[in-house]
């Protein structure tokens, strides 16, 4: 019989559920709180201008204190350049879908093991059947270009990056020191603001 969409909605929360409490979702709610105003720090004009002796300052810097803002415009551009190639999109959304099924929906031994599947007269075992995956997934990844999308992606996002954080001045940020890794001095946290 088929699932109900009652057990696939609760699937599904109970994926997103553990999504959250693993450490992708606490990197995530972590970078969350550190995208700043896009508008009005990010993106002011007034902020900008032109870079003298202390580029590397100004670089270090800003990879710290925008490191949201920044994480966030490589997510856009890896999704625009999948959105862009809808062979390649179709092809992740079908693998994301196997990967889920096999992982999450595969009917499990009592040992919590896969269970052996048969193709083609030759029984493969749990191991097996992710490894025969994630080959299938490489040459998937292979024939859609995805590794020239995501060079791409990667590209674009490190030269919008060089040039905010090269160009973006930095005498008004306000950081917390432990941000940079300064030491705390006695043995109270250091809990105030310093201006770098």
């Amino acid at each position: 019989g088929g699932m109900s969409a009652g057990t696939a909605s609760a699937m599904g929360m109970g994926l997103l559920a553990r999504l959250q409490n693993s450490n992708f979702g606490n990197a995530v709610a972590g970078m969350k709180r550190r995208v700043r105003p896009w508008v009005t720090d990010f993106a002011a004009p007034t902020s900008f201008g032109r870079p003298g002796d202390e580029w590397s300052v100004r670089v270090r810097t800003n990879l710290n204190y925008y490191k949201g803002n920044y994480a966030i415009i490589g997510g856009f551009f890896v999704i625009f350049s999948i959105l862009s190639n809808p062979f390649l999109l179709v092809s992740m959304i079908t693998l994301a879908l196997a990967w889920c099924w096999l992982l999450f929906v595969r009917p499990r031994n009592d040992d919590g093991s896969l269970s052996p599947v048969t193709i083609g007269g030759r029984v493969l075992n749990g191991f097996e059947q992710k490894v025969s995956m994630g080959f299938l997934t490489f040459v998937v990844m292979m024939l859609t270009s995805l590794g020239s999308t995501i060079f791409w992606a990667v590209g674009a996002t490190a030269f919008t990056v060089g040039v905010h954080s090269v160009c973006h001045k930095t005498e008004f940020h306000e950081v917390d020191p432990e941000d940079f890794g300064a030491p705390q001095v006695g043995s109270e946290p250091a809990t105030g603001r310093s201006f770098v």
